[in-house]
């Protein structure tokens, strides 16, 4: 009982970091999270669009769309598509 008691009031340290990044890797990291929202934002209104008008649009489909727009658009495929 004595240990659980001296754990309790031994308290909680907290760290505070910083991270430093150069412009060009963070040039870089904010492109790479440009191509993930547009394919995300494209994902959720193809879903959606599927929904409503009764359509089938699971996994599969949505990564075929993918490999498309990759194909046919160059910024996409600089970089990877999943973060």
């Amino acid at each position: 009982m004595a240990e659980v008691r001296a754990a309790a009031e031994a308290g909680h340290a907290r760290y505070t970091y910083r991270l430093r990044v150069p412009s060009t890797a963070r040039a870089g990291l904010e492109a790479e999270w440009a191509r993930c929202r547009w394919i995300w934002n494209e994902c959720v209104a193809r879903s959606q669009k599927a929904h409503r008008d009764g359509e089938n649009c699971g996994p599969a489909r949505l990564d075929r769309m993918l490999t498309e727009a990759r194909a046919a658009t160059p910024w996409l495929a600089e970089g990877s598509s999943v973060p």
